[in-house]
C-alpha cells in the first residue's frame, strides 16, 4: 500500500531533475517523480497572447483511514508552508522555462505559482495536490496564429500521466499532432504511455473566419451547404407534387418529357444522396438489430474504445477482471489500462483490487457479490 507520507518528499523533490538543456527532457521532471501518484493530470489553458494558464494536479487514491490520516497532514503543512512549496516549484518550473527559452527562441517565464490540497471524489477518494502557475509566451504567436507545444517538445508521459492543450473558442485548430486520445473544439488530449517526438507536440491554431483546419468543418461551409441540399429537396417534393417529374403519373405534356427527366435527375440526384445515406444507415442498423435478436446495438467495429469497455461490463453484470478485458478485446495491457484509466477520470466505471488482480466495475455495482467467477480465481 502506498503511504501518503512519501509524497511529501515527492512534492519537494517535484521537477529537481530539470537540468536538461531540451525543452521537453527538461519538462519531463515534472511528471516523473520518486513516487508515483494513481494519476497525474497537465493542462496548459493557451491564450489569445501567447502566455498559458497551466494546472498540474497530483491524485493519490485514499484507500485506508492511514493514507486518509496522512493526507491530512501533508494539507496541513501545505497550508502552513505554503510559500516554502511554492518557491521550490517555482524555482524548478522557471528552470523548465530557461531550457524552453533556450530552445525556442522566445522569452518566457514562470508567475503567480499557487498551490492547494484537497480530496475529491472521481468515482471514489483521492488526494490531490494541485499547482497552479502562468506560462508567458507558453505559444508562439504570429498575426492571429498560435503555435504551442515547442515548449514540451519531446516530452514523455507516462502510463499514469495525461496531458490537454486547450485554447480559446475564437480560434479553431488547423493541425494538431500527434493524434491525440480525445479531441474537442478547443482542446486536445493525450494520454501515456506516450513518447513525443522532436517536433512534438503540435498545435497551430488560427481565429475563426480566416480559413478552417482540421479541427472541425466551417460552419459558414455548412450551414450553405444545408442551405443547398434542403433547397434541393424541396424543389424535388414541390416537383413531385406538381407533377413536373417523369413517372409521376402528373399530367405534364409529354414533349417535355426529356426535360422533366433532366431536372428530375439532377434534382433528384441530391435528395437521393440524402436518401442513401438515410438508408445506408438504417440498414446498417438493421443489420445490428438483427444479429442481435431485435437489439438495435450498434456492430462491435462501429464503437469507440470506451464504448467496447462498457459493453463487456454491462454483459458481465457490470464487473469484470481488466485482464480479461484486454484478452476478450485483443488489446495490449497498455491500451488497455489507458482506456480505462480515461473512463475512470470521467466517473464511467471504478476500480479496486482482488488479491493481485485489477477489477473494473460500473458505479454502484455491489463489488461483494461474486460475479462470473472472480473470486473463484483467487
Amino acid at each position: 500500500m502506498r503511504r501518503i507520507g512519501s509524497l511529501l518528499v515527492a512534492l519537494l523533490l517535484v521537477t529537481a531533475t530539470l537540468t536538461a538543456t531540451a525543452a521537453g527532457a527538461a519538462f519531463g521532471g515534472l511528471s516523473q517523480q520518486s513516487v508515483d501518484p494513481d494519476v497525474v493530470v497537465m493542462t496548459a489553458d493557451v491564450q489569445a497572447d501567447g502566455d498559458a494558464q497551466w494546472t498540474v494536479a497530483y491524485r493519490i487514491r485514499l484507500e485506508t483511514d492511514n493514507d486518509t490520516q496522512a493526507f491530512e497532514e501533508l494539507q496541513a503543512d501545505i497550508r502552513a508552508n505554503e510559500t516554502a512549496y511554492t518557491d521550490r516549484f517555482g524555482d524548478r518550473m522557471a528552470g523548465t522555462a530557461r531550457a524552453a527559452e533556450n530552445a525556442t527562441g522566445r522569452e518566457m517565464a514562470i508567475e503567480n505559482v499557487s498551490v492547494t490540497a484537497t480530496q475529491e471524489s472521481f468515482g471514489q477518494t483521492y488526494g490531490v495536490v494541485t499547482y497552479r502557475f502562468q506560462w508567458t509566451n507558453f505559444a508562439a504567436t504570429d498575426d492571429g496564429r498560435l503555435t504551442a507545444g515547442d515548449a514540451l517538445s519531446g516530452l514523455f508521459l507516462d502510463s499514469e500521466t495525461s496531458l490537454t492543450l486547450s485554447w480559446p473558442a475564437g480560434y479553431g485548430a488547423q493541425s494538431v499532432t500527434p493524434q491525440p486520445d480525445d479531441r474537442s473544439n478547443t482542446s486536445a488530449t493525450w494520454r501515456g504511455q506516450q513518447q513525443f517526438g522532436t517536433d512534438e507536440p503540435r498545435v497551430v491554431l488560427a481565429q475563426e473566419g480566416g480559413g478552417s483546419g482540421d479541427g472541425g468543418l466551417d460552419t459558414t461551409l455548412v450551414g450553405g451547404a444545408l442551405v443547398v441540399v434542403l433547397g434541393l429537396v424541396g424543389a424535388a417534393y414541390w416537383a413531385r407534387r406538381s407533377g413536373l417529374l417523369a413517372g409521376d403519373g402528373g399530367d405534364g405534356r409529354e414533349g417535355d418529357e426529356p426535360a422533366q427527366q433532366s431536372t428530375a435527375a439532377s434534382e433528384g440526384g441530391a435528395s437521393q444522396s440524402v436518401t442513401d445515406d438515410a438508408s445506408g444507415a438504417a440498414g446498417n442498423a438493421a443489420s445490428a438489430g438483427a444479429a442481435g435478436n431485435g437489439a438495435s446495438e450498434p456492430p462491435a467495429d462501429l464503437l469507440s474504445n470506451e464504448e467496447q469497455v462498457l459493453k463487456l461490463l454491462n454483459e458481465n453484470g457490470g464487473r469484470i477482471k481488466q485482464q480479461e478485458v484486454a484478452s476478450r478485446l485483443d488489446w495490449t495491457d497498455a491500451k488497455t489500462s489507458q482506456v480505462i484509466g480515461g473512463l475512470r477520470e470521467d466517473d464511467e466505471l471504478e476500480t479496486f483490487r482482488i488479491g493481485r488482480e485489477n477489477v473494473v466495475t460500473l458505479p454502484d455495482t455491489d463489488v461483494t457479490e461474486t460475479n462470473g467467477g472472480d473470486e473463484n480465481d483467487e
